[in-house]
């Protein structure tokens, strides 16, 4: 951002600098009569090439600028994606086991209920299920909290190596820029 402004308030220094010149001709210029309505044409051209080149340097700046960002961006919003597949289909995974896990021992409840000889022996099968069913629970929330903890350390440490590159790119982009105005 320092840097743009920075550049903002070179052109506008330039452009300052250019309006003056631009005045101190033409007031030669008109001095001098007809030859200077030449000399004032050949002016005018040379501004309009000037402020091109000023322009295309604006642009080219501009384009640098974007740059830097665009290329650590795009690939942590790449990874970002692989990150929300990956935990698409272990959210899908694990959910599937645990809807098979209950399923198989709600099966098993019943089948054990055919056996049942009264009602303290359904109570003792529902206990069980029930005993099963908060372990299954407990078990299952403590894999997703783990599985959302490791993806996150995985996005956070991806961010940081982004914001890193994006900052070196800055630097250089800025020494390049000092270099420039240098030379």
């Amino acid at each position: 951002m320092a840097r743009a402004k920075r550049r903002a308030h070179r052109l506008h220094n330039d452009a300052s600098e250019m309006d003056n010149e631009v005045e101190n001709e033409l007031d030669n210029e008109i001095e001098n009569g007809e030859e200077g309505a030449e000399e004032m044409g050949e002016t005018m051209q040379e501004m309009g090439n000037i402020a091109r080149k000023q322009f295309r340097h604006v642009q080219h700046n501009a384009v640098e600028s974007l740059d830097v960002f665009s290329g650590p961006m795009a690939r942590l919003m790449d990874h970002n994606w692989s990150m929300f597949q990956k935990m698409m289909q272990a959210v899908r995974e694990e959910s599937f086991g645990f809807v098979n896990r209950r399923l198989e021992q709600t099966s098993q409840a019943i089948e054990n209920s055919r056996d049942c000889n009264g009602l303290s022996d359904i109570f003792a099968i529902q206990q069980e299920w029930m005993v099963n069913f908060a372990r299954d629970y407990a078990e299952q929330t403590k894999r997703f909290a783990e599985l959302v903890r490791d993806l996150a350390e995985d996005g956070t440490s991806n961010l940081t190596h982004a914001t890193s590159e994006v900052a070196e790119r800055g630097r250089d982009a800025v020494e390049e820029e000092v270099q420039h105005a240098a030379a």
